[in-house]
């Protein structure tokens, strides 16, 4: 966060947007700055997508939007304040060691996926034993190279 913007600037979004409207204002401004579909020069490219980025990982974490939000009211009262102190001090909350995470806990939908891999590779693994032991072909065999 540079200057004067703030994460809900940097988004577009309302100071009360709701998840699901910082999830489509990431979504958009993601698909408009990545640095392989925007017309604005790479190293442009990257730190504004970075900084969209930063602004939707703070703010879609409960926590830290709630430690945001407050640092903005404190900064609010305060405007003509030197900025750099406020953005030091939420960069200094969010590698807090008190939190347990700082990302969001695993969707519904991504513990189904894992779940699923896990099957999937535990299925073949077994699978392959299996057709190795009635295709008569031993678990340890000798390669070929050392039977000269």
């Amino acid at each position: 966060m540079k200057g004067e913007n703030s994460y809900y600037s940097i988004l577009g979004v309302h100071e009360n947007a709701s998840n699901h409207e910082l999830r489509k204002a990431f979504c958009k401004l993601s698909i408009e700055l990545h640095p392989d579909t925007t017309a604005l020069e790479i190293d442009e490219a990257k730190n504004k997508f970075q900084e969209v980025l930063e602004a939707y990982e703070n703010l879609n974490n409960s926590d830290l939007r709630r430690i945001y939000d407050e640092k903005l009211k404190k900064n609010s009262k305060n405007k003509y304040k030197n900025n750099t102190n406020f953005v030091n001090n939420l960069i200094i909350d969010s590698n807090n060691k008190n939190f347990v995470e700082n990302r969001r806990p695993f969707s519904n939908g991504e513990l189904f996926a894992l779940f699923t891999l896990i099957v999937i590779i535990s299925m073949s693994l077994i699978c392959s034993i299996f057709i190795a032991s009635f295709a008569g072909k031993e678990l340890d065999t000798i390669p070929t190279w050392l039977l000269k």
